[in-house]
């Protein structure tokens, strides 16, 4: 089986935590990946040469099983010209990217955001495969779409994230984009709440502003940093993400109430699970249907008190949380991995 992957110009080699870990075990499971970057037809230079060679051989090569594999939307164009010379066509949801914007309060002008909820449905139907995060994100598209949307979720890489045991210090740790939206407030205001009760506890708040969110992240350093209160923007999943996570007791998810975060899965989720840290998240739906399920984390309602009664209540119960780590840790190994995820992608393309 091959797969043909198109890189996002703006990506280039770099691909995202979830695409590189699916190709890599697509590739372990048998799957050729041959991959196109920055292919964009009006260009003219060695990079497009060589793609076109590439292309050229794939199309007189061709199988029955060759599929092309996209991450997010592309034009319309692009794929319904590989659609008409006899190409399979998946797409990876990674992100509904009209719902994130609206999430994170970035260019969210109604005419963008019509744009690509408009341009995600077009790929939908144009496609063989659909491959979104979660039941949920399922069910927002068409139900006439059912027969060939097949649920992929996140997961985590137990080989490279290893478990460890909790931490003395009392920490709670938040790793995540920096963006408005995204419950830092929330999250130190909950702080606030616990601190009366837990007066050692340290907060870590770990990740790199957007580009439209460098002014947000400068003003949450000066407003909340404190000796309680840390920022890390040097945080890197393929370096050091596993020893942020060690260090903390647990770590948040602490969403608002917005369809975006009721339907997604988020990788740090399955990121600190595999730590073995417990995780106590807002109740969105699928992120609670997780923790619940597998009691490998606790659910608040949206309420900074109910956040913090949930964190105070592992951070007072050592045994507890250890045992949800080890919980989050276990269904990582056997459920949640990158292998699992795989191996689904290769089961349906093969039906």
């Amino acid at each position: 089986m091959r797969m043909l992957v198109f890189a996002n110009k703006i990506q280039k080699a770099k691909l995202s935590v979830r695409e590189s870990h699916i190709h890599e075990h697509l590739q372990k499971n048998g799957v050729k990946i041959i991959y196109f970057y920055n292919f964009y037809y009006r260009s003219l230079n060695l990079e497009m040469l060589v793609n076109y060679l590439k292309l050229f051989y794939c199309f007189f090569t061709k199988k029955k099983d060759d599929l092309i594999l996209i991450a997010n939307d592309r034009s319309v164009c692009f794929l319904s010209f590989f659609k008409k010379i006899g190409f399979k066509l998946a797409i990876d949801i990674v992100d509904n990217r009209a719902l994130q914007r609206l999430a994170y309060k970035v260019d969210d002008s109604p005419e963008k955001i019509a744009f690509l909820q408009s341009l995600l449905l077009k790929n939908i139907d144009i496609c063989d495969y659909v491959f979104p995060v979660s039941q949920s994100c399922k069910e927002l598209y068409p139900e006439k779409y059912n027969n060939k949307i097949f649920v992929i979720e996140n997961a985590a890489d137990p080989l490279w994230l290893k478990y460890s045991r909790l931490p003395e210090e009392l920490s709670i740790g938040f790793i995540s984009g920096i963006a408005p939206g995204r419950g830092i407030e929330f999250l130190v205001k909950a702080g606030e709440i616990i601190k009366e009760q837990v007066p050692d506890v340290k907060i870590y708040i770990a990740g790199a502003p957007l580009k439209e969110s460098k002014q947000y992240y400068e003003k949450l350093k000066n407003r909340y940093g404190s000796s309680w209160i840390s920022f890390f923007d040097d945080i890197s999943y393929s370096v050091n993400v596993n020893q942020f996570i060690s260090k903390c007791f647990l770590t948040v998810i602490p969403n608002p109430d917005h369809i975006y975060f009721q339907t997604t899965l988020h990788l740090k989720l399955f990121d600190s699970l595999a730590c073995g840290r417990p995780v106590v998240s807002t109740n969105c739906k699928e992120t609670a249907k997780i923790l619940n399920k597998y009691h490998c984390g606790l659910v608040s309602d949206f309420t900074e008190q109910d956040f913090a009664g949930k964190i105070v209540q592992l951070l007072l119960n050592r045994r507890e949380a250890s045992e949800m780590g080890k919980n989050g840790r276990r269904i990582v190994e056997d459920i949640y991995n990158w292998d699992n995820m795989s191996r689904k992608i290769i089961n349906y393309t093969s039906e």
